[in-house]
C-alpha cells in the first residue's frame, strides 16, 4: 500500500489508473469518528460517459406511479436524453415526476436553460451579469411544454450552479415544488486563462508551463432578481438532515462574493404551488414522524449536535477508540436487522455477513416520492388559478 495522504488528487488518480482488466487495491478510511479502514479491490475498466447520464426509474405508492429522473450532472446532451425519458414515463402513465439533483454540482448553462424549457412554455430562465454590469437573459423560446404534470425537484447542500438555476426557475415559475435542504449557493461563473504567452511556447518550447489562473467573470441571478450566490435555493419543504450545521456551501469559501440582486425579469408564472404548502408540509411531518428511517436520522442529528464540539477530538486511548467502534458497529447492525425484520428476512449475526449487493435505503427519495403523490392529489382537487404576470 502507498500512503497518499496529502497527495494532489491528480497524482492519486494517476496511481489508481492502469491497464484494463488489472486490479487495484484501495485501503479506505470512511468518514466518521472511530471509523475502521477497509480494503476495496477494483477491476480497472474504461470509464463510460453513460454512467453519468440521466437515469430513469418508476416508484409505486399504492396505485400511483411516480417517475424519478436522477440527473448527476448537466452534461451536453442532457435535455435530449431527458426528452426520451419523459416519453417513456408518459407511456407508463405516471401521476407525477421527481427530478433528483442531489450532489449535482452543475455543468453546462445551456443545458440548465433548455432543461427548464421542457417544463415551461417559454420565457427567461436565468439572468447573467458581467463585470461591466450588463445583464442578459437566457431564455427558453420554443413555446413547447414536454411535461405538464406535477413536478418535484429534490436538492441538497451539494446541488450547485446549473442545478440551482434549474431549481430556482421551477420555483419562480411556480412550476415545481422544491424539496430537500438549502443548496450550495454557487452563483458565479469562472474562466481559466493560461499564464503562458503564445510566443513563449513557440520561441521557448523547452520552458516549463506556468499553469493558468482562474477568475470570476459573471454572476447568476434568478428571474425574480435575487442571486443564487451564497443563499442558494431554499426548498419549499425542508427535510431533516444532519448536515444543517456543517460548513458546506459557497458562503464558507474564502472571499466569496456577497449576495445581491438585479431587476426582476418579466415572465408569466406557470402556476402557484404556495396554497398547497401547508397541507403538503402537514402530510410530510405526519409521515416522517412514523418512519423508522427518519427516526434514525433524528437520532443521528441529536447525537451530532451533542458531540459537535468534540467531533475533531480523537482519543489516544486505544481501548476507548475500540469501544467507540464497537458501539457504532452495534448501532448499524441493529438498524440493518430492524430493516430486515420489516422485510420479513432473517437477521444478521455480524456486519461481515451483510450481502455485497445490500443497498442502504434512501429515505429522502422515498419521502419525496410520497410528496409527489400528495402534490398530484392536491392538484386534482384544487381548481387551477390563472397566475399573474411577474415583473
Amino acid at each position: 500500500m502507498v500512503d497518499v495522504i496529502g497527495w494532489r488528487l491528480d497524482d492519486v488518480v494517476a496511481l489508481i489508473k492502469g491497464p484494463k482488466g488489472s486490479k487495484v487495491r484501495l485501503e479506505v478510511l470512511p468518514a466518521g469518528k472511530g471509523a475502521k479502514t477497509r480494503i476495496v479491490t477494483l477491476t480497472r475498466e474504461r470509464i463510460r460517459l453513460e454512467d453519468r447520464a440521466v437515469k430513469m426509474s418508476v416508484k409505486t405508492v399504492g396505485k400511483e406511479k411516480v417517475g424519478v429522473l436522477d440527473i448527476p450532472g448537466f452534461y451536453v446532451g442532457l435535455t435530449d436524453d431527458v426528452k426520451v425519458q419523459l416519453q417513456k414515463l408518459e407511456k407508463q402513465n405516471v401521476s407525477s415526476i421527481v427530478i433528483d439533483l442531489r450532489s449535482n454540482g452543475g455543468g453546462a448553462l445551456t443545458e440548465a436553460v433548455s432543461l427548464s424549457g421542457l417544463f415551461i412554455p417559454s420565457g427567461p430562465v436565468v439572468q447573467v451579469r458581467d463585470n461591466n454590469g450588463k445583464v442578459r437573459e437566457d431564455s427558453d423560446t420554443d413555446g413547447v411544454v414536454y411535461y405538464k404534470g406535477p413536478l418535484v425537484v429534490l436538492v441538497d447542500r451539494f446541488s450547485a450552479s446549473a442545478s440551482e438555476i434549474f431549481a430556482a426557475a421551477m420555483q419562480d415559475y411556480g412550476r415545481g415544488l422544491i424539496v430537500g435542504e438549502p443548496t450550495f449557493g454557487k452563483g458565479t461563473v469562472q474562466q481559466y486563462r493560461s499564464l503562458n504567452r503564445i510566443y513563449d511556447q513557440m520561441l521557448r518550447p523547452d520552458w516549463p508551463a506556468l499553469g493558468s489562473v482562474q477568475y470570476t467573470i459573471q454572476k447568476f441571478y434568478r428571474i425574480n432578481g435575487g442571486s443564487t450566490q451564497r443563499k442558494g435555493v431554499t426548498p419549499d419543504i425542508m427535510m431533516p438532515t444532519g448536515s444543517e450545521d456543517r460548513e458546506t456551501g459557497e458562503q464558507y469559501e474564502d472571499n466569496a462574493l456577497p449576495w445581491d440582486s438585479v431587476n426582476a425579469a418579466t415572465y408569466v408564472k406557470s402556476g402557484d404551488l404556495k396554497p398547497f404548502d401547508p397541507q403538503l408540509l402537514k402530510l410530510h411531518n405526519e409521515r416522517i414522524a412514523k418512519d423508522p428511517e427518519f427516526q434514525y436520522i433524528m437520532k443521528d442529528i441529536a447525537r451530532y449536535n451533542a458531540m459537535k464540539d468534540k467531533r475533531y477530538i480523537v482519543s489516544l486511548n486505544y481501548a476507548q477508540r475500540e469501544k467507540e467502534n464497537e458501539e457504532d458497529d452495534a448501532t448499524r447492525l441493529a438498524r440493518i436487522n430492524d430493516r430486515l425484520k420489516r422485510e420479513g428476512k432473517p437477521p444478521l449475526k455480524k456486519l461481515d455477513d451483510l450481502p455485497k449487493d445490500y443497498q442502504e435505503p434512501d429515505p429522502y427519495l422515498d419521502e419525496t416520492v410520497h410528496i409527489a403523490v400528495d402534490l398530484a392529489h392536491l392538484e386534482k382537487e384544487m381548481p387551477a388559478v390563472e397566475p399573474p404576470v411577474s415583473k
